[in-house]
């Protein structure tokens, strides 16, 4: 059977030795407040600054979105007319184009209007960095 090993016990004089320098350092536990107040009033200063540039930059997203939303709404449409007129053009014999490159003109067309669409709406409302 194991005992636990007998601990020493320091006499007061070597306490009182050991911790005499502490007693002796002055404790320098003045605080200028002045310096503290402008310190924090500078952070929280910084602070406001920061919050006002965020929601600036916010706002001007959400004004940006709105306008490039309608942009590339235009666009599509008359991209799409575009392609619908040549198509109707082409039914009434004005132009002339052979069922494969109206096949090609509508599905590369098609693709490319909406994959643009696709591309440039998840960049404006990602839902990452969405607000």
């Amino acid at each position: 059977m194991k005992t636990a090993p007998e601990q020493s016990v320091a006499s007061v004089t070597e306490a009182k030795d050991l911790l005499h320098p502490l007693y002796e350092e002055k404790a320098d536990s003045r605080v200028n407040l002045k310096d503290t107040n402008e310190a924090e009033i500078k952070k929280l200063d910084l602070d406001a600054a920061f919050s006002q540039a965020q929601l600036k930059r916010l706002l001007d997203d959400n004004k940006a979105r709105k306008n490039f939303s309608v942009f590339i709404f235009a666009i599509t449409v008359l991209w799409m007319f575009l392609v619908l007129f040549i198509i109707i053009q082409c039914s009434r014999k004005k132009f002339i184009l052979s069922d494969g490159v109206l096949i090609a003109l509508i599905t590369t067309t098609t693709a490319n209007v909406f994959g643009f669409f696709y591309v440039v709406v998840n960049y404006l409302f990602n839902k990452d960095k969405s607000t």
